[in-house]
Order: C-alpha cells, then sequence, then structure tokens
C-alpha cells in the first residue's frame, strides 16, 4: 500500500514540475480536434455576374479547386439565396457543389447573414450592397473581369486586354482594306476596357485606310449601344467592312442589327467573350471569329487567390490595374484567338464543361430536395429508379454497339468516332491545379467492300442459327 502511495506521489509530482495538469492532458486532444474544425470551417464566398454566359465554367473552376483544397465555397445568387458548396472529396460530387445550406428566402444578397463565416469574397458581380457589407466587415475581396465600384479589391483576376485587343483587330487587318471599323466597348470608365481600345487602334494603325468609330455602353446599356450601331450603318452604307464586340451581350446585339439588315454576309462581326452561343454563330457565318477567355482558369486563380489572402501568403502577382481606387494587385489570364478553323475544337470543350456543370448543379437541387427525406419507401423507389436507369442505359449501350444487324437495303454506312481528350493544368511543382475535358467527334465512311462482306457473314450467321434451331425441333421429335 506504502508503495502505490509512493508512485502516485511521483506522479503528482512530476507533473507538478513540468508544468502539467491532468486536465492540460485530456484537453490537448480536444484542442487539436477544435483547432482542425475551425480550419475546416473557412469559407470563401463567391458573387458571379447572373448575366455572363460563361458563369457555369467560372464557377466550375473555383468549386474544383475547393474539393481539391478541402475547403468551402458559399454561392451569394443575384436572387435571395445564398449557397454553400462543400469542397471536399467526402462529398461525393466530383465539382463539389453538393449544397450544404441555404439563407432565408427573404433576405438579400450582401446581408451579414449571407455572409456569415465568409473570410474572403470573390466577386464578378450581382447586387452591390454586398460591397458595402464586406467594406464594413473588414472583407477582402478578389475581383473577377473589372474593377468593382465603392471598394479597393485585395487583388482582381481578368483576362489580358491588349493582348485581346490585338487578336480581334488582326481578321480585320487581313480582310478588310478601307473603311470605318465599329468599336462596341464595354463600359468607357473600365481601365481594363480602355486598353483593349487602345490595343484595338495601336493594330488597326497599320493600315492607314481603317478608321475607328467606338461605340461605349456601360453595363445594362447594350439596347442602346444596338441602336446607335443601327443609326450608324444606315449613314455609312457600304463604309463598315468590320465591327468588333468586347463582350457577348454587345456581340448578340450586333449580329441582331446585322441580320435586321441583311448585312451578316457582308460585315465582318468580331467578338471578344468566347461561349456557346457565340460559337453557334460561328458555325452558321454569322460571326467572322472570336476570344476565348479560359473562363475556367480565371476561377481556378480566383480561389488560388482567396486561399492565398486565407493564408497571409504572398499574392503571385504579375500586372496592376489603376482605377478609381487607386492601384490593384492583377493576375492576367492569358487570352487565345478563336478562328473557323478551331471553332469547332473550342466549342466542343465549352459544351461539354458546361453540360458538366449544368449536371452537377442539376444534382446539387436533387440532393438538396431529398436530403429532408427520411422515409424508407421514398427511398427505395429512389433506388429502384436509379437501378431500372442504369439497366436501361446498359441495354441501350449494347443495343449500338458494333455488333448490330445491319438493316436490309443498306448501301453505304458513316462511323461517328468520338475522342476525348483530358488536360490537367500543372503548377511548377507538379501539383494539378485543374482539368479540363473536350471532345472531337471523326465521321467515316465503311468501305463498299467491307459492308458487303459483313452482310454476307450476316447472313450465314442467320442460314446457321436457323439450321441449328431446325436441328434441334427434329432431335426433339425423334425422341418424342
Amino acid at each position: 500500500m506504502k508503495r502505490i502511495l509512493l508512485i502516485i506521489f511521483a506522479f503528482f509530482l512530476s507533473l507538478t514540475l513540468t508544468g502539467c495538469s491532468l486536465q492540460d492532458l485530456m484537453g490537448k486532444k480536444q484542442k487539436s480536434q477544435s483547432t482542425s474544425q475551425n480550419q475546416q470551417k473557412q469559407v470563401i464566398a463567391v458573387a458571379l455576374n447572373e448575366q455572363d454566359p460563361n458563369k457555369a465554367l467560372v464557377l466550375r473552376g473555383i468549386e474544383d479547386m475547393a474539393q481539391k483544397e478541402n475547403m468551402d465555397v458559399k454561392v451569394l445568387s443575384s436572387g435571395s439565396e445564398g449557397q454553400t458548396s462543400k469542397g471536399s472529396s467526402s462529398s461525393g460530387s466530383s465539382s463539389g457543389s453538393q449544397s450544404q445550406g441555404q439563407s432565408s428566402s427573404g433576405s438579400k444578397q450582401g446581408s451579414s447573414s449571407d455572409l456569415k463565416g465568409a473570410k474572403v469574397l470573390i466577386y464578378q458581380g450581382g447586387n452591390p450592397e454586398i460591397l458595402q457589407t464586406v467594406q464594413s466587415s473588414n472583407i477582402p475581396v478578389v475581383a473577377l473581369n473589372e474593377l468593382p465600384g465603392g471598394v479597393k479589391p485585395a487583388g482582381i483576376i481578368l483576362p489580358d486586354p491588349q493582348e485581346k485587343g490585338k487578336l480581334m483587330a488582326e481578321p480585320v487587318l487581313s480582310k478588310a482594306s478601307e473603311g470605318q471599323i465599329v468599336v462596341m466597348q464595354g463600359d468607357p470608365s473600365d481601365s481594363s476596357s480602355q486598353e483593349m481600345l487602345a490595343s484595338i487602334k495601336q493594330a488597326l494603325s497599320k493600315n492607314s485606310k481603317l478608321t475607328v468609330h467606338a461605340i461605349s455602353s456601360p453595363s445594362g446599356s447594350e439596347a442602346a449601344a444596338g441602336q446607335s450601331l443601327t443609326d450608324f450603318l444606315q449613314k455609312n452604307s457600304g463604309k463598315v467592312p468590320a465591327i468588333i464586340a468586347q463582350n457577348e451581350k454587345l456581340a448578340a446585339q450586333a449580329a441582331e442589327v446585322l441580320k435586321s439588315q441583311q448585312l451578316e454576309k457582308k460585315v465582318l462581326l468580331i467578338g471578344g467573350q468566347a461561349n456557346l452561343q457565340s460559337l453557334q454563330r460561328m458555325s452558321t457565318g454569322i460571326q467572322a471569329a472570336d476570344i476565348d477567355t479560359s473562363p475556367y482558369i480565371q476561377g481556378v486563380n480566383a480561389f488560388q487567390w482567396a486561399q492565398k489572402i486565407l493564408n497571409k501568403s504572398a499574392l503571385d502577382i504579375n500586372e496592376s490595374v489603376t482605377g478609381d481606387q487607386g492601384e490593384v494587385p492583377a493576375k492576367i489570364i492569358p487570352v487565345k484567338s478563336v478562328t473557323p478553323e478551331n471553332a469547332a475544337v473550342v466549342q466542343k470543350s465549352y459544351a461539354k464543361a458546361a453540360e458538366t456543370a449544368a449536371k452537377a448543379e442539376t444534382q446539387a437541387k436533387k440532393d438538396q430536395g431529398t436530403s429532408g427525406s427520411n422515409d424508407p419507401k421514398d427511398q427505395g423507389s429512389q433506388d429502384q429508379g436509379q437501378s431500372k436507369g442504369q439497366d436501361q442505359g446498359s441495354s441501350s449501350g449494347q443495343s449500338g454497339s458494333t455488333g448490330a444487324n445491319i438493316p436490309q437495303g443498306a448501301q453505304k454506312v458513316t462511323e461517328k468516332v468520338q475522342t476525348i481528350i483530358t488536360r490537367e493544368y500543372l503548377d511548377s511543382q507538379g501539383k494539378v491545379l485543374g482539368t479540363e475535358k473536350s471532345t472531337s467527334e471523326q465521321n467515316r465512311t465503311i468501305p463498299p467492300e467491307m459492308l458487303k462482306k459483313e452482310m454476307q457473314q450476316q447472313s450465314q450467321q442467320g442460314q446457321q442459327s436457323k439450321q441449328g434451331q431446325q436441328d434441334q425441333t427434329d432431335n426433339q421429335n425423334k425422341k418424342s
């Protein structure tokens, strides 16, 4: 008994000498768990421009990165809802867009309830009240595409405006010898818009017979810009060989004006923001060229800068933009020209990415709608429906395989071969920053002699099958 008391006394004496206590020992694990949970609760809020035709691709880039880094993204819609996306791989969604929560339908975007828990905001557009909220809450902002008014962002991600202007001018220089080139500019007070216009003018100055007429249009005044274009074309009939439009809204307005005046085949239309609609116009010959601004990569870079701000790390600055707020650090995204030669590949890449983003959004809404139901019958019905759909898909795929019967009277057979390309963007250490998938299709015709041979083989197989069935019937008759 004395030995036990001595051991207990020695134990407490050692704790006293080292400054530890039982409470400290027991609390270490709890403190570690609490710290880990706090790290997982870091939230990046995102407010995107609902009018951006490539909004889904930008968000996809952000959410893909959030999933890799096990972080949360809270998407603030332009309406009344704020939606949180879990960015961890355990979310079960490839895009990390599983809905985790929603704000009350009566709140406005930018309210303190929507931004609760957010440590940084990626801002492209939406309710401007959100900027007042982040400013009063000292939440840093990473801007997308253009500088927001009323707040100085910590940085901005935007496509290269100078290279964009240069690339938009190239088709004009190669196809127009003289005349007035109309540039439908966006907000004239935006510094990137000013740089783009200056770059266009500098490039077109190589041909002294070309002059530039700019039509500026702050956001929301695109219809007025369309009317100005109509008036200018009527006053200068036959003197306008090309129109350059800074973004999709302006390009769509220009396309409508050209069609209304039956000039779509006579006047070149050059866009500055490739998207599914503009690429479709290119495929029909209404639009001559466009600019791929890499919206997915914009989203990836916006997330990376937001994460650096959260971690208090230095930003990888390669440029700066000056506005009313002063000089702002900028990350310039390279752009590339889209021409009829590569338009099909770019269009398939955009379509595939947009389709994937739409599926992820639909799945998130389904998960949110069924998360409140605990009825086993509902779950069982759901599982049966999914299983049935998979079975149908499997049987459909088998019936469409290369072993299908050749219909009688077939004189020609064409095949469509689809190739899927997965592109990965890596940093200098080999870490995957983002992925991008594109598909391409190749049409080919089966030679007549091969078709004839396959039909003969099919006929022989049919005769052998009939003969086998007949032999089996004869054997059964003999036994009976």
